[in-house]
Parts: structure tokens; C-alpha cells; sequence
């Protein structure tokens, strides 16, 4: 397979034609003004040649940051409203519609290209079929796959403009939520060839029943040719009326059966924490696969890749290395903190240039005032682009303003010249040989307080250089799933509809989580505002560049230095602390925002509804003080039992905000549900929710539950095996001899690192479980302060170093919080906030 391009054309577009294919009108600038890149967030540091696209939704305005744009290194901007003197002197292109625009110059850029170009779209698995194919097509191909999930009405074109004259093939993931939306996503991606994972219930709002989403998904399809359509049996079994050409059929069968698809899967067989399969396809043989990576479905995924692979040229061969090396995206990129303080990104699964960019901006977006240290190995399976792309990244090395830089490989020493050609200091570009001679340098250069990333392709070693620094992380874990958040807020964001905000609650540390790296990324996903409980944990999120309305909900009077300092809003419903705020607004010259906080019935703080009223007149004449929102607090939104109570509280608060409104003092942003009644009640939603524990994919009832089918949890507790040993009949363990051996036969006993200080709670003695090897391991004795024992005697061999799943999920093995909740007659909010500053946090994210 080779690269084809119009001869005419070239690896980069003008300004001029940008403008031309949007059909917009340039004001200013250089018609031959080259354009590298578009981009629509003006928050990162943009690369030289960056158009920034102002786009505009229910809840945001990119042209707002258009002036911006322009100071990060924009060269243009695309805008559909707006005065010059908004957005300074650069260059733009008005258009009528940015999105629509923007769609059309991925459409022209597509059109320039005659390689294959296989869309991907399905209910779910698209992601994780896109990088399957693009792992199997990588070693013989220069393959553009979509980054990340890019698979909207704004990532698609995102994703087709950064294909390149080099690229054999463009893998493209295609999503789709309304009826409509998939006839634009064509006019852009025009397929040569596509695969249709599944069609369950994702959507199914905007889409009606399977049958609705079906016919909307068939439509990126209708112009392929023969045989350039793969689909699993079931689909074709159930839709072969809506594809016009005869697909290529994948299947996964049980035991020794044949299967009627032309690419079958069969002989399923658990291994380790992945799979072994025989992969058979017509007319080429069969190949023993081995999958690295949990959950039973990816063998379908990892069929559904096969397919399309093998169609496009790959041998089974390749097809077999290719998911040999695979694992999961969302695993990637890892965030620790060693006991010496210093924080790794630990980002060695894979390297490729728009997952290198990527991870140097999380390194320089969470490093903050620290010193940020890049550490890159080389790139692989990049073919011809293999130089370009490590001479690109150093640049952005140079442009990211990285402290130090340390390079392993032969590849990865053209990025050390070409950061040292853009600016950086040679001083600070560090060369070792080999990775012995790399941890040398870390251990002499590396400093407390340093944010450290690791990056290189897997084979390239990388990994174990970031392992022997991670190994002073204490063994007790608890790993948040960023990818999970993100998507949790997302599914909230489709069910609450276009005009309702999301508050996120990151009041306790986030939960116990981190509020600032959990803010950070929730900013970067559109959240509108955050919530904490006091000033305290405000600063630190606002010292780390957020920028997002932050309600405080508990405010003193003698805390209004710090509301005012540090541009905090506060919520109110007393008087001595709406005066103590307006003298201090009054002091430093500027206004400060606040909520009222109604009490409808929760009866723990706020404004009793007789008295609200008069207070927000009070207020609204306060000069220095901007009445911004008016909140109240439900108390029994999880519990079905008391609806009533509920719709109470509802109509109570109704009539304040009528009785306001009729006073003539504006209400601003009206909130009242918490991710109970943000799930359950519809009328409870106004201007927008306040979410907490619900972005974390758990439910503080099974009535929430039920509502919320599309989150998933995000966090895994984890600990090591400590210690092991015999126990014989009738022999006790632990303080006060609580447990006693069964009489007649020997346990094996081990000793797990965790304990009641880490946040394992002591009423998981003698009964609570934990699981290890995929075995639920009952806990013996009382839990101790550092250390639990627990009965692995059935668990099958268990060594020293082996891991202990305390709560969350590890593949298909699960214990749920809840099951803690339950047995200590508590809540998980409870628990999550017990969990010590000792237990490392570590993010997963893309």
C-alpha cells in the first residue's frame, strides 16, 4: 500500500484557501500565510502556523478567547460574530457559521487525499478497534488514526486535518448522536472503507430504538465498494437490508465451532489477565492470537480489527504481532508521587507524535511552578516520517519551555537538536547511551518537587527506567481513572441536554481524589463551575491556573479577604458575612460574586424562604456584591420513599425564586440537584447540577443506580502481598485472638499491606473480602493499623509482591464500594475521604 496525493497538492494549506473552502471573508493577514494546524482550545501553547477556530454552544464561546489565541501563538483566527476590537490586531476569517466552516475545510482536505480511509462507528468499541487496526497496520503502513475519542461533530474534522501526504491509510472514528448528524460526518470523511462494530443503546435518545440507530450508522456506508464493509454476524443478521454492499463478517464462536464469517474467532481461552483465541479467515489459514487485556468483548474488537486488517493487505502474521503487542489507551499515561517528592508521568505505553505532544502538555499544564522534566526515548513504527516527527517534537519541547530534557536512542537525539536549533539551552538537553547510564543522571539531577515524564515506545525499555523511580511508591494505591471521569461527566452532559451547566463538587480533595488534577481535567471537558467547601481549598486550585468560577460553600466573615484575593464566589444567608465580603470588595476596588442558599428542608444552613427575600434585596443594594446564582440543598433525592419530600422542598423553593424575581433582584445561575436529583428529577436540574460522587461513576443509592447506566466507576484500591504463612488447627490470629483457625484442617494466611490508617476500615474485620488472582479472599483477625490479614487458602498460588484488589474493578474481577457501605452502615462518600495521604494516588488517563 503506498501514499497517494494530488500532485498539486502539498502537505500544508494557506490561509487563503482556508478562507476559500469555509466561505468566509479574510480580514487582514497574508492570503500565502501557511496554516500547520487548527486547533479550537486557546489554552494550550499552539504550535507555529495554528488557525484558531472560535466555536460557540449552549454553554461556552470560543470567541471570547480569540484575543488569546493570538498571545499563545495563533498566526489567524476563524470567527462568526465579533468586533476587530475584540480580538486584537491578528488576522481572521469571518464566516457565517464556525462549526459548519470548519467542517468544510476538513472536507476540502480530505478531498486531497486518494489513500484508503476506513471510518469507524458503532455504539461502543470504536476506540479500542481504531487502535487494534492501527497496531496491526502500523509495522508495514504510516498510519493517521483519530487521537484519543475524536469522533464528533468537532473531533472528526480535528482528526481528518491532521492527515498527511505520507499517510498509507487514515483511520477515522465516526460517533454520532442525533439524526442528521451523520450525513454531515460523511459529506467530510467520504470512506473508502468502514467497519460497524455494534448497535446497542448509546444515544439512543437522539437516535430512537436499535432500528433508528442502525439506519443512522448505515449511512457513513452507502458509497463503499464491494466488500470494503465489515460487520459482526449479528449486525448483518439483523440490518442486511440497510448496506448495499455484501460485507466482510466477523464472529466469535465457542468450543470447536466453525462459525459461517468470513473472520472467526474461536476457542476462547482465559489467559492471565488476557485471552488466547484461534483467529481463522477465509481463504488465508488460521493464527493463534494472545491478547494482552482484560474483558471478553475485546476479542470481538480485536476480530472486528482483523477483518478490516487483513482486507487492507496485513498477513495473519502481522495480525498476531500486532495484538501481541496491544493493550489498553486508557491505561497509558500514569501519575505517581514518590515518598521523595517528586511526581512521574509515567507514559511508556506507547509513543507516537500526537501522543508525545499531548503528554508534554499535561507536563507542563501540571507541573505549575515546578521544574518540568521531559524524558524521551525513541518513537517507533513511524516509517519515513520517522526523523520529521522527533525533530518536530523537540521543537515543541523548546516552544513548552521544558526546565530539562534527557534522551535515550537514536531517533530520540534528533529531538535534542532540534530543541537546541528552537532555543533551549544545550545545558539542559541531556544524552545517555543506554538506560543504566540514564538512571544515573535521574538519580544525580532529579530534585523533590521535580514533575518527571517518561515517553517512549514500549519496546524501547523506557518503562523500567520510570519503575525503579516508582518503586519508593508505597504498595497501597488508589488509581483514578481520568478516562472514566471525563466520560461520566459527558454522559451526564447528554442526559441533562444543552442547556443545563454542570457544577463539579471537588469539596474534600476532590473526594479524596485530588481536587486539582480532577478540576484540571473537568476544565478541559467544558464543566462550567466548581464547588469546595472552604476558602483553603480553593487556593490551591486557583495557584494551578484554574480559572473556573469556584462556589465556596461554608464562608466566614473572616475569610473575606480570601474570597475577594483569589476571585472565589461565595455562598451566603447570613448578613455578617455578606457585610465582612462587600467592606473587603470595597477595600481592593473590585466586586465579588456570591450564592444564596436557600433552606427548603434540609434544615442545616441557609435562609429560611420567609426571610430570603428581604435578604437578597439587602444584598442586590450592596454596590461591591453581584448576586450571581441562588441554590438550595435537597435532602432525600436518592430515596424513592421520599419523592414527596422532594417535590416539597421543589415548589418551597419555586416560590422563593418567584418572590425574588418579583422584588426585581436577579436570580443568576439557579441550582438545586446533587447527582441524585441531577439523574432522577428533571424539574430539579434549572440552570445546572452540582456533581460530585457521580463522576466518579458511583451511587450514593440503587435508585440512582437505575438512572445512571452509562457512568462507570473510576476508582481501584489496591495493596500488595506482604507476607505469608501456614496456620495450623485452632490457632488464633490478631489482636484479641478474634479469629480462630477451623478445627481439622491448615490455612494459608497473608498478610496484605493496608489498614485501618490507609483508609481500610476496621469493620472489615473478620469477614470483609478482598480479591486476589481473581478469588474473593475473606479478612481474618482484626484489621490493624498498617497491615490486615486475609485467608488465601482457596485463592490458588499467591506469592509475596502479588496485588490485592480492595475495592473497584480489574478487568472482569469487581468488589464495589458499596459492599464496604453496606457492611459498616455508612455511605461511600465516607469511605473515599478516610482513604490516608499515605496511599498513593495514581491517574490513568489518555
Amino acid at each position: 500500500m503506498s501514499a497517494k496525493v494530488d500532485p498539486g497538492a502539498m502537505e500544508v494549506m494557506t490561509l487563503g484557501e482556508v478562507a476559500r473552502w469555509a466561505g468566509g471573508r479574510l480580514e487582514g493577514g497574508d492570503p500565502d500565510q501557511v496554516i500547520q494546524k487548527v486547533v479550537v482550545d486557546s489554552r494550550r501553547l499552539l504550535e507555529p502556523g495554528s488557525l484558531f477556530v472560535a466555536l460557540e454552544g449552549p454553554r461556552f464561546d470560543g470567541h471570547a478567547f480569540v484575543h488569546q489565541a493570538f498571545e499563545q501563538g495563533a498566526v489567524a483566527a476563524m470567527v462568526h460574530h465579533g468586533s476587530r476590537a475584540e480580538f486584537g490586531e491578528g488576522p481572521l476569517i469571518r464566516v457565517s457559521d464556525t462549526r459548519a466552516a470548519l467542517q468544510a475545510v476538513a472536507a476540502a482536505w480530505r478531498a486531497r487525499f486518494d489513500i484508503p480511509v476506513v471510518a469507524i462507528t458503532g455504539s461502543n468499541g470504536k476506540t479500542i478497534v481504531k487502535d487494534m487496526l492501527a497496531k496491526m497496520l502500523g509495522a508495514t503502513c504510516t498510519v493517521h488514526a483519530s487521537p484519543g475519542s475524536y469522533n464528533s461533530q468537532v473531533g472528526v474534522p480535528l482528526s481528518l486535518l491532521g492527515i498527511r501526504s505520507d499517510h498509507d491509510v487514515a483511520i477515522v472514528e465516526v460517533g454520532v448522536s442525533h439524526r442528521g448528524d451523520m450525513a454531515r460526518q460523511v459529506r467530510m470523511v467520504r470512506p473508502t472503507h468502514g467497519i460497524l462494530t455494534n448497535i446497542g443503546s448509546a444515544h439512543a435518545a437522539g437516535l430512537g430504538d436499535a432500528r433508528g440507530i442502525a439506519e443512522e450508522k448505515s449511512l457513513l456506508f452507502q458509497d463503499l465498494n464491494e466488500g470494503h464493509l465489515v460487520l459482526s454476524q449479528d449486525v448483518q443478521r439483523q440490518f442486511s437490508d440497510l448496506f448495499h454492499v455484501k460485507p466482510r463478517t466477523y464472529d466469535q464462536v465457542s468450543g470447536d465451532q466453525q462459525g459461517r464469517a468470513d473472520v472467526v474467532a474461536r476457542g476462547v481461552a482465559a489467559r492471565g489477565a488476557g485471552w488466547r483465541f484461534e483467529l481463522a479467515v477465509r481463504d488465508l489459514g488460521s493464527r493463534e492470537i494472545r491478547l494482552g487485556v482484560p474483558g471478553l468483548h475485546n476479542v470481538r474488537n480485536a476480530t472486528a480489527a482483523a477483518a478490516m486488517a487483513t482486507l487492507l493487505g496485513a498477513s495473519l502474521d502481522e495480525v498476531a504481532r500486532g495484538l501481541r503487542r496491544f493493550e489498553l489507551s486508557e491505561m497509558r499515561l500514569e501519575m505517581h508521587t514518590t515518598s521523595a517528592g517528586i511526581t512521574l508521568i509515567n507514559d511508556t505505553y506507547n509513543a507516537d507524535p500526537v501522543s508525545a505532544r499531548a503528554a508534554l502538555e499535561v507536563l507542563r499544564n501540571f507541573s505549575g511552578g515546578q521544574r518540568a522534566v521531559a524524558i524521551f526515548g525513541d518513537m517507533l513504527d513511524l516509517g519515513a516520517r520517522a526523523a520529521d516527527a522527533h525533530r518536530e517534537l523537540g521543537q515543541a519541547v523548546a516552544r513548552h519551555r521544558i526546565d530539562e530534557l534527557f534522551l535515550v536512542g537514536e531517533f530520540a537525539a534528533l529531538m535534542g537538536e532540534a530543541a537546541v536549533a528552537a532555543g533551549m539551552s544545550p545545558e539542559r538537553v541531556h544524552r545517555a547511551e543506554h538506560l543504566e547510564e540514564l538512571h544515573r543522571m535521574l538519580e544525580r539531577e532529579l530534585s523533590p518537587g521535580d514533575v518527571v515524564l517518561f515517553k517512549a515506545s514500549r519496546t524501547v525499555g523506557l518503562d523500567r527506567a520510570a519503575r525503579r523511580l516508582i518503586e519508593s511508591v508505597a504498595p497501597t494505591r488508589l488509581f483514578i481513572d481520568l478516562g472514566a471521569i471525563r466520560d461520566n461527566y459527558h454522559a451526564l452532559s447528554r442526559r441533562l441536554g444543552d442547556e443545563v451547566g454542570v457544577m463539579a463538587v471537588v469539596k474534600s480533595f476532590g473526594y479524596g481524589n485530588d481536587a486539582t488534577r480532577v478540576s484540571q481535567l473537568l476544565e478541559g471537558q467544558g464543566v462550567q463551575a466548581l464547588a469546595v467547601a472552604y476558602p483553603d481549598e480553593a487556593i490551591p486550585l486557583r495557584r494551578r491556573g484554574i480559572r473556573l468560577p469556584i462556589l465556596v460553600t461554608n464562608v466566614q466573615a473572616s475569610e473575606a479577604d480570601k474570597i475577594a484575593k483569589y476571585d472565589l464566589t461565595a455562598l451566603i444567608y447570613a448578613r455578617p458575612v455578606a457585610r465582612a465580603l462587600a467592606a473587603q470588595a470595597e477595600r481592593v476596588g473590585k466586586r465579588v460574586s456570591v450564592h444564596l442558599e436557600i433552606d427548603t428542608g434540609m434544615r442545616r444552613v441557609g435562609l429560611l424562604p420567609e426571610d430570603a427575600v428581604a435578604f437578597a434585596r439587602e444584598v442586590h443594594r450592596m454596590q461591591a456584591l453581584s448576586i450571581e446564582g441562588v441554590m438550595t440543598h435537597l435532602a432525600a433525592a436518592d430515596d424513592p420513599d421520599e419523592d414527596a419530600f422532594t417535590h416539597r422542598q421543589l415548589d418551597t423553593f419555586d416560590q422563593v425564586l418567584a418572590g425574588i424575581r418579583a422584588a426585581g433582584v436577579p436570580t443568576g445561575v439557579v441550582h438545586a440537584a446533587n447527582t441524585a436529583a441531577a439523574w432522577r428529577f428533571e424539574r430539579a436540574r434549572y440552570d445546572m447540577v452540582r456533581v460530585g460522587l457521580g463522576l466518579y461513576g458511583l451511587h450514593p443509592s440503587e435508585a440512582v443506580e437505575d438512572q445512571a447506566r452509562d457512568v462507570r466507576p473510576a476508582l481501584c484500591f489496591t495493596t500488595r502481598v506482604l507476607h505469608l504463612q501456614q496456620v495450623a488447627p485452632g490457632d488464633t490470629v490478631g489482636y484479641g485472638r478474634s479469629w480462630r483457625a477451623p478445627r481439622g484442617e491448615a490455612r494459608r494466611l497473608a498478610t496484605i499491606a493496608v489498614g485501618y490508617n490507609d483508609g481500610f476500615p476496621r469493620f472489615l474485620s473478620n469477614g470483609g473480602e478482598v480479591m486476589i488472582a481473581g478469588t474473593r479472599c475473606p479478612v481474618v483477625g482484626r484489621v490493624c493499623m498498617d497491615v490486615a490479614m486475609v485467608d488465601v487458602t482457596d485463592a490458588g498460588r499467591v506469592d509475596v509482591g502479588d496485588e490485592v484488589l480492595l475495592f473497584g474493578r480489574d478487568g472482569e474481577d469487581q468488589i464495589a464500594i458499596e459492599e464496604w457501605a453496606e457492611r459498616g452502615h455508612t455511605i461511600s462518600y465516607e469511605l473515599l475521604c478516610r482513604i490516608s495521604p499515605r496511599v498513593r494516588r495514581i491517574f490513568l488517563t489518555e
